[in-house]
């Protein structure tokens, strides 16, 4: 990536909230060291990742939860078929898509700490209502709220990420923010196996204890998200302190401010203001259409897998309880391949390989799943466990590597919430692809996974190209000059593609 130029003037966040300082003038060298560096960043880490992975983990936990109950008695109890939950599944990807936008204009306006906790609670609180439900019609429309309540969250999340962290620690912070994603998928199905084992208790079906214990789980993890998170990398003091306290010193907090407007001058302190020509201006953007596409390709294939996997389990003769369990084996594997990936791409400062790697494993895992079904049931399980490792990987590495080509916060706010109504217009198609008269072996459903997969490596691959010959064409010419503009200030800086 290309370095500061000079830039002058005074920087201080324009909010109504206690902040740090920072003076910014010709000077563009780190006035601290490195191990002070290291140990406010350290704080970042045990502070406000663990609030928002928590916070992510309720959100998946909710809206992964239906492949548990399909495994429970849902279908009977509301006389449908698994065709009619899908269509339940597709409608909550279509409440996320609607607002994506809109709620991550809205937390600009509001901020990330009353609207993103305000927003977990509101589907925690449809979660629980869902346990009520007791015909079709009740099923859609819960499920519509619950997509509504959730939007802009996870963009709205990376957003707030990303004012604390530099380029350099972007993909790793994406990759364990994320793992919150996986780690509900994976412990979810076993949280699932043992409250599924409620059934029948005060007169109740499995899957409405699974609604009503994790929808007041998502409600309690939305209490510690609005009390401990803090507001802004200018202020470190949360709710629950009553402004008593922070977590940072007044020098941790002038370090971790303006260490990341070094990084980037562009980025700024305060409450962003979003246009509607910055909207137009981003959405015309070819590339970020190309990223788009990466992700929605990808998780279709997660979608199904793993709204899937627990009933293509169950149906090689395992029971309910155990089948639920042994789904969550593939997620163990994605959270430790995700996480790895991610530090991989920060240390070769190269995003695109990774995607690609994650793409040619969800290739070859496919492969062998269609390949599965002419061979026993552990071969099938095993091949299963294969795919659901894949979960959420390309996608979670194509954030960070579309976050960091953005050149300016519009851009990159923007940005993120489109890649996450790709990601949400992906459970919509998804949630289709298999289907019951394509059961139990699912051969339709199999091949569709592998050619979306061949297509992620094919789109990628164009893209890194696309990358590099666009940074020699910069080289050629001596580089493009980007404009940013903070608050009272205007800087420029010398830009490149990271592939």
């Amino acid at each position: 990536m290309g370095i500061p130029e000079s830039y002058d003037g005074a920087l201080q966040s324009k909010t109504d909230e206690e902040v740090a300082a920072v003076t910014v003038d010709e000077n563009t060298q780190a006035d601290w060291t490195e191990a002070e560096e290291r140990s406010a960043r350290r704080k970042i880490d045990f502070i406000l990742l663990p609030i928002l992975m928590l916070a992510f983990f309720a959100l998946q936990m909710d809206r992964g939860n239906i492949s548990n109950a399909l495994t429970s008695t849902i279908t009977k109890d509301l006389g449908v078929t698994t065709n009619k939950i899908n269509v339940g599944s597709s409608l909550l990807s279509l409440g996320i898509v609607l607002l994506e936008l809109p709620s991550n204009v809205l937390l600009q306006k509001i901020g990330p700490q009353r609207w993103l906790s305000g927003q977990i609670f509101a589907w925690g609180l449809v979660a629980v209502f869902q346990s009520f439900i007791t015909t079709y019609a009740g099923f859609l429309v819960t499920r519509v709220l619950l997509g509504l309540c959730e939007a802009g969250f996870i963009p709205g999340a990376l957003y707030t990420m990303s004012t604390w962290y530099t380029k350099k620690e972007t993909s790793s912070r994406v990759s364990i923010f994320f793992l919150g994603n996986i780690l509900a998928s994976a412990t979810v199905s076993l949280i699932g196996a043992g409250i599924l084992s409620m059934s029948g208790r005060y007169g109740l079906a499995g899957w409405r204890w699974l609604f009503i214990i994790e929808g007041i789980i998502s409600i309690g993890i939305g209490f510690i998200f609005l009390l401990f998170l803090p507001p802004n990398v200018g202020n470190g003091s949360p709710l629950i302190s009553a402004g008593k306290w922070s977590y940072f010193s007044q020098r941790e907090q002038y370090i971790l401010v303006r260490r990341v407007i070094l990084d980037d001058p562009t980025k700024t302190s305060g409450h962003l203001k979003i246009s509607g020509a910055d909207i137009k201006k981003t959405m015309l953007k070819g590339r970020i259409w190309v990223h788009f596409l990466i992700s929605l390709m990808a998780t279709m294939t997660v979608t199904a897998i793993q709204s899937y996997g627990p009933s293509i389990i169950k149906s090689l003769g395992f029971g309910t309880v155990r089948a639920n369990a042994m789904a969550s084996v593939g997620n163990f594997i994605a959270a430790i391949l995700v996480v790895i990936l991610g530090f991989v791409a920060d240390k070769t400062k190269r995003r695109g390989p990774t995607v690609l790697a994650g793409g040619i494993w969800s290739l070859i895992a496919y492969a062998c799943l269609l390949k599965s079904v002419h061979y026993g049931k552990w071969h099938r399980y095993a091949a299963v466990v294969a795919a659901m490792a894949n979960n959420s990987t390309i996608h979670i590495l194509n954030v960070g590597w579309l976050s960091i080509n953005c050149k300016t916060p519009q851009e990159r706010s923007i940005a993120m919430a489109m890649i996450i109504i790709a990601a949400n217009a992906a459970g919509i198609a998804g949630s289709q692809i298999f289907r019951t008269e394509d059961a139990p072996v699912y051969i339709n459903a199999f091949t569709a996974l592998l050619a979306l997969s061949a297509g992620v490596v094919v789109v990628t691959t164009a893209l890194m190209l696309w990358y590099i010959f666009a940074n020699r064409r910069l080289a050629r010419v001596g580089g493009q000059i980007v404009q940013g503009k903070t608050e009272n200030i205007e800087i420029s800086r010398q830009w490149w593609w990271v592939w």
